[in-house]
């Protein structure tokens, strides 16, 4: 499946009905023999219904006795004055009928086509939902694709409640469009025709004057339009929002529990649900409108139709059987422009779903995949002159340094020095505003991403594992990994023990965000994970400072196994645990202040200096209070 790069069209400057068209060219062509097998059953089905006035008129013309005479020679074959007179006629094939058998037939007829008009609905409206369950899958898989192509800064820029909205309910409202919507569409154009052909026939001036009765319908749907796309795109936009703040709540309910605030939690929650509610009446306000507004509309028409028939029967325009049928085929005419024009307002709700996602389909990545293919580490990253900011807020400032391969590299700096920031752009999360990055004599930016991040093993301050087996979360990404490597990369992260001690071992579900595991469980199983793979660089953010003394030795000891046979990249939060590194890189708003050995920097750095101080030796309580510690 190709990635959907951008939308081609924007819910602002174009209509609904562009959309449709958009997405019916991009999605319905891949299953397009569905697409018209369900056009096909739907035609059926419709010309099935379509006859039934021609059986019942039939069968009204026999009541009475033959029908077969008096037909006038200039009448059309659809008018309903004769039309039963004819369909007996046809099937007696010029021979005299007999009426209780052509009753009997025209009731086994009547039976029979209802059955068949009940059969092939029932596979194309089956065929139209499979459509529409197709379609959500497709326009997720692409929104999705989209998704996970970009880069950090939008994920720090958009609501996760919000995209999640997007990628399950406004995906589902498009697809809508894909399916039940075209199948709507034939089997109310076919009826709308037909019934139309039918009141044409019989008398022109009287269906002209239906017709006006019936475009009221029309004028009704554009003055519910406007206001149902406004209101359904503000009812979608709070439950994304609901959706947010329950992620929020469920997410700090230790925070909330520590706190005590579960009753300031439910007011801030109850606050965001009356949101949601108040958005929900108004748009039912104009929604359930529809149904009564349209039903005093049917009852104007029928009562036009009615009186515009009696009318043409006193005139001699219309017979007594002519009268009914007219009547009955008018209604039939109504419920499907009553639906043809809840389509239009289902193209409006479409048309605010697709443009929620039509707005994040259009926003590219800003760090772009490259071409080349990173086969494997082999001598250095260098960084030369390179800058980085957080919009406004500079982060690194004119940094160059060099890492060669085998070398253990310890960042250390107060917090905000911009030591997260640098690994960050090692791993290609952001790209740098200044200078380049390059790994062997080529820029960053020319790499293609999932083959460069492969080279990478990854441990960050806050530990996150998902909702899934042990085994599972060790081998998150890398499918080919075998259950001898998953066990090897637990050993040497001092995990293997105390999985082998949970209840199904590698089995255990560990829980949401490894919620079942401890601190320092989560991170053993965190560097298992990243060491599986035998990755070239391995990058530790913090990995120890939220370690309890002895969880703190059992990580360290993993570490220290770890840095010996690979490229490390070691955020110090305690200096202790790299002082033995080849070089340490002190970083001070956001530049190099220097680089060396332990001993040398303590002659030589101020920061690292006070750093060295404010953890072996008694600070002055002026150093306590300048030197915020990582």
């Amino acid at each position: 499946m190709g990635r959907l790069k951008s939308a081609s069209l924007h819910p602002r400057t174009h209509s609904s009905w562009t959309a449709f068209r958009w997405l019916i060219s991009r999605y319905a062509r891949r299953y397009l023999w569905v697409v018209l097998l369900v056009a096909g059953l739907t035609l059926v089905a419709n010309l099935l219904m379509v006859i039934q006035p021609a059986i019942l008129a039939a069968l009204l013309a026999n009541l009475a006795g033959p029908a077969t005479e008096g037909i006038p020679s200039d009448a059309s074959w659809l008018n309903l004055n004769f039309l039963g007179a004819r369909v007996t006629a046809w099937l007696s094939s010029g021979k005299t009928p007999d009426t209780n058998q052509l009753l009997v037939l025209f009731g086994v007829l009547f039976v029979v086509q209802a059955t068949l008009v009940a059969a092939t609905n029932y596979m194309a409206d089956y065929g139209a939902v499979w459509l529409r369950a197709q379609f959500a899958k497709l326009i997720q898989s692409d929104l999705l694709e989209h998704l996970l192509a970009q880069d950090i800064a939008f994920f720090t820029r958009e609501k996760t409640g919000e995209l999640i909205s997007r990628a399950t309910r406004d995906a589902t409202n498009t697809a809508m469009a894909l399916g039940p919507l075209i199948r709507s569409l034939i089997h109310h154009t076919v009826q709308i025709v037909v019934y139309s052909a039918y009141l044409f026939s019989t008398s022109l001036w009287l269906t002209l004057g239906s017709m006006v009765l019936l475009l009221m319908q029309f004028g009704f749907t554009q003055a519910l339009k406007r206001p149902t796309r406004r209101l359904v795109r503000h009812e979608t936009d709070t439950a994304a929002d609901l959706l947010t703040a329950l992620q929020e709540s469920f997410t700090g309910i230790r925070v909330t529990k520590s706190f005590g605030a579960e009753a300031f939690e439910l007011s801030r929650l109850k606050a965001t649900i009356n949101r949601v509610s108040a958005a929900v009446l108004r748009k039912s306000r104009v929604e359930k409108l529809e149904v009564p507004g349209r039903s005093v509309l049917d009852s104007l028409a029928v009562l036009g139709i009615f009186l515009i028939a009696i009318l043409q029967m006193q005139a001699g325009q219309l017979t007594f059987q002519g009268l009914l049928l007219f009547t009955y085929v008018g209604k039939l005419l109504i419920a499907p422009i009553n639906h043809m024009a809840t389509n239009a307002l289902w193209i409006e709700t479409m048309g605010a779903a697709f443009g929620r996602i039509s707005e994040l389909l259009s926003i590219q990545p800003r760090v772009a995949d490259g071409r080349v293919a990173k086969q494997a580490f082999e001598r250095e990253i260098r960084f030369n002159d390179v800058s980085f900011a957080y919009g406004d807020r500079p982060a690194l400032r004119n940094v160059t340094v060099e890492i060669r391969k085998g070398e253990f590299i310890a960042l250390v700096g107060p917090s905000g020095a911009g030591k997260s920031t640098f690994t960050d752009l090692i791993l290609r999360l952001y790209d740098p505003s200044e200078g380049e990055i390059i790994m062997d004599d080529v820029d960053l930016r020319m790499f293609r991403l999932a083959e460069y991040r492969s080279h990478f093993g990854v441990v960050s301050q806050e530990t996150l594992l998902f909702n899934d087996t042990v085994r599972d979360n060790i081998r998150y990404g890398r499918g080919h990994l075998t259950e001898k490597d998953i066990h090897t990369a637990a050993r040497i992260a001092n995990a293997h023990d105390f999985i082998m001690s949970l209840p199904q071992q590698y089995d255990t579900v560990v829980g949401d965000r490894g919620i079942r595991l401890s601190g320092g469980e989560r991170q053993r199983v965190a560097i298992a994970r990243a060491v599986a793979h035998n990755p070239q660089i391995l990058i530790l953010d913090e990995a120890t400072s939220a370690l309890d003394s002895e969880s703190e030795r059992l990580v360290q000891q993993a570490i220290d196994q770890v840095v010996v046979h690979t490229t490390a990249i070691v955020i110090a939060h305690r200096l202790s645990t790299v002082m033995h590194a080849d070089r340490i890189i002190v970083l001070n708003h956001g530049r190099i202040e220097a680089i060396g050995s332990n001993d040398l920097l303590l002659k030589t750095s101020p920061t690292y200096y006070k750093l060295h101080r404010l953890q072996f030796e008694q600070p002055t309580d002026l150093e306590v209070a300048e030197q915020p510690l990582a």
